[in-house]
């Protein structure tokens, strides 16, 4: 697969967690993409092999960093400059003032927007940019048949909305989509934009928050592009009608076991080229994972609560009863059915309540309705018309609301 000047990947991980993440990538869904065309950055410059990782943060000043808690972790890596130390001393290091919180993950939000201008100094006037982190999987299919239709020189910044007090950005996990224009906007024309913001990063939550932030004081918002650009894993996608034949460009929360299987997925493909749709994930993969029932497990049934159930086997009763059930979920306390959208799901640990969670699916059930989903036809990609996209008339709800 050949790039060229039209993409550049940049990849956001952390000390933490790089020497574990980034071989996982580099083996699956990284496997076939131009490694001259991906930029590392992390919180302190290292190697992985033989991939040399930017500290995204050293452009800094030090009147941002000195006496602000966010930045111990910061300070202990710069010390110690060990990678296998930083990951046994640091890896679960908490926030000194959230304990709650790793101190890793406070300090990436000062990440962000520095990525967007290091990328750019590195690889100047590349159509697009896609910046995703170390547990971000692309289908670079997709992304490629995507990217053909849109105009680079337009002030894009494409992703997956999310909200954030009122405020639209684009969710970092399932990748973040800038053209030339945007980029060339942040970047040039409004030069130091990361340097203006770093004093009033502090205090916030999210470093895809903030650049948001800087890209709609320059009058570029956020054009929603999910279900295309998706914050799931193949575990948790929600596989329904209206997402059937659209295109599937991202995964996010992938783990090694996700993501090895989606690389298997690709390399079985016929049209290698094409780009994925929903209802080619879920019948060359995420079928075959589908169990009859699972113990501890949630597989996020939620769209019917039937009263009055006290065991699984009436939770499965419960479902079979109902025509449109396509799978079923008893938490200990009650009984949900899903009847609109097919969801894998995850492992629920067993808790002190005792309380066995039994999730199940009606297979036969599931495969009528997969037989009458629609034909999928002419791939349509988020704003390929310029102006809209599946979910682009979503928007968030003010903060007071």
């Amino acid at each position: 697969m050949n790039f060229g000047d039209r993409l550049v990947v940049t990849i956001k991980t952390g000390a933490t967690e790089a020497a574990e993440k980034i071989p996982v990538q580099l083996e699956t869904t990284l496997k076939c993409v131009p490694l001259e065309n991906v930029l590392w950055y992390s919180d302190m410059a290292q190697k992985v092999g033989e991939h040399q990782l930017v500290d995204a943060l050293d452009a800094i000043p030090a009147s941002v960093k000195d006496g602000n808690s966010d930045f111990d972790i910061y300070r202990k890596q710069q010390e110690l400059q060990d990678p296998v130390k930083v990951v046994s001393l640091l890896k679960d290091m908490k926030h000194p003032k959230e304990n709650d919180k790793l101190a890793a993950w406070a300090l990436d939000k000062y990440k962000n927007i520095h990525i967007v201008e290091k990328s750019w100094n590195a690889k100047p006037h590349a159509d697009w940019y896609i910046h995703i982190d170390a547990d971000t999987y692309v289908i670079w299919s997709s992304l490629m048949a995507w990217i053909r239709k849109l105009d680079p020189s337009k002030k894009s910044f494409l992703g997956s909305m999310a909200c954030l007090e009122g405020l639209p950005f684009a969710h970092g996990g399932s990748g973040i989509l800038v053209s030339r224009g945007a980029t060339e906007s942040l970047v040039i024309e409004h030069n130091g934009t990361a340097a203006r913001w770093d004093p009033r990063i502090a205090g916030n939550c999210c470093g895809d928050a903030i650049l948001a932030e800087a890209f709609k004081a320059q009058n570029i918002p956020v054009m929603n592009s999910w279900p295309s650009v998706n914050g799931e894993s193949p575990s948790t996608i929600p596989f329904q009608s209206e997402s059937w034949c659209q295109p599937l460009v991202t995964l996010h929360h992938v783990s090694t076991g996700d993501a090895e299987r989606l690389r298997s997925f690709e390399d079985k493909r016929r049209k290698k080229s094409a780009p994925v749709l929903y209802s080619e994930l879920f019948a060359d993969l995420v079928w075959d994972m589908i169990p009859d029932s699972l113990d501890n497990w949630d597989n996020m049934s939620d769209g019917v609560k039937v009263p009055k159930i006290h065991s699984p086997e009436d939770c499965v009763q419960a479902c079979e009863k109902d025509r449109h059930c396509l799978q079923s979920l008893f938490n200990g306390d009650e009984c949900k059915l899903g009847i609109s959208k097919v969801i894998f799901g995850e492992k629920h640990d067993l808790r002190d309540d005792g309380k066995v969670w039994q999730s199940t699916w009606n297979k036969p059930r599931i495969a009528a309705w997969v037989a009458k989903q629609k034909r999928c036809g002419t791939v349509r990609f988020p704003f390929e018309d310029g102006k809209t996209s599946r979910s682009s008339g979503l928007i968030c709800p003010a903060d007071d609301e």
